[in-house]
């Protein structure tokens, strides 16, 4: 006979009684959110990502976000320059955890709705209903010519969104 799973509420730390909640930002990316040259700075490799998103399941940080980050800066520190994928990642540690919301960030103009759909709800299942959403629409030029993609003028860009968060709601 097996044991009686935890209930959604229980597994899931964004939803909890806390009136703030706490959680770590930028994880998925080397150096993190610090601009530095210091030896003992994040690595943002995936076993580091994994101890501690395991770390803050136990200890109760309610979330991890990811940046959306497609190339690093470059120069001495090549700040964000090794980044892992942000849905990937989430889904991974959604894997590894118990309780914790993982984030995926999500550029709406680059990434095709049918497809992060799908990707979402693979991440969903896997965290039984601990994924969070991130959306955003870019503001980094270079990034966006990777794709071959324009950026569009600050409010169609919302636009966009509203209309690709609506694709995904259909599917």
């Amino acid at each position: 006979m097996h044991a009686p799973a935890p209930s959604l509420a229980a597994r899931r730390a964004m939803y909890n009684n806390n009136k703030i909640q706490i959680g770590l930002f930028g994880a998925n990316c080397s150096s993190g959110r610090a601009v530095t040259l210091v030896r003992e700075r994040w690595s943002g490799t995936w076993a580091d990502n994994k101890r501690l998103a395991q770390l803050a399941d136990e200890i109760g940080i309610d979330f991890m976000l990811p940046i959306g980050r497609w190339k690093g800066y470059g120069g001495d520190t090549d700040y964000q320059g090794e980044t892992l994928e942000t849905i990937t990642w989430a889904t991974a540690l959604l894997a590894l955890t118990k309780r914790i919301t993982v984030f995926g960030t999500v550029h709406a103009p680059i990434f095709n709705p049918i497809v992060a759909a799908k990707q979402m709800v693979t991440a969903d299942h896997v965290g039984e209903g601990r994924f969070g959403l991130n959306i955003v629409v870019g503001w980094n030029e270079g990034e966006f010519d990777m794709f071959g993609v324009a950026q569009r003028e600050h409010d169609a860009r919302y636009d966009y969104a509203q209309e690709w968060i609506d694709v995904i709601k259909m599917i």
